[in-house]
């Protein structure tokens, strides 16, 4: 098995978030890898990701599924929806670069959902990014 390629997903999914010009205009910078206490409104989380191995006959590769959270104080859930809607188009089928040992085979999102925030004030929008990578050396045999 390779070595895991999940900080180097990471990376590229904030670095295609950040550059993004639409999901820019509704959030600004506040774009985290970590909810910030004190957080302005509305920002996004990249937050948990999961790694499991996918090899094939020839290279090693991994499949990485992450949650990407956007909070909203919009009354309503337009705002939210908005977000989702430009964190799809910037990541949906895009193939990140990778650098290094790895390199991005398929991304996908594959799920999306806005919810109401316990608080009664807030909207939490959800975002599930599929992500399939490869090792760029074959396996040695």
């Amino acid at each position: 098995m390779s070595p895991d390629a999940s900080l180097a997903v990471q990376g590229a999914v904030f670095a295609l978030l950040a550059a993004d010009s639409g999901l820019g205009a509704l959030i600004g910078p506040r774009l985290h890898d970590r909810r910030p206490e004190g957080a302005g409104f509305p920002h996004v989380v990249i937050g948990e990701a999961s790694c499991l191995p996918d090899d094939s006959c020839t290279r090693a590769g991994q499949v990485h599924v992450l949650t990407l959270h956007a909070w909203s104080r919009y009354r309503g859930r337009a705002e939210a929806k908005r977000i989702l809607a430009a964190m799809t188009a910037a990541l949906h089928r895009q193939v990140p670069v990778l650098g290094g040992a790895h390199a991005c085979v398929q991304a996908r999102v594959t799920y999306g959902a806005v919810l109401d925030d316990g608080d009664g004030v807030t909207t939490h929008g959800v975002l599930r990014l599929r992500v399939v990578t490869e090792a760029i050396t074959p396996h040695t045999t």
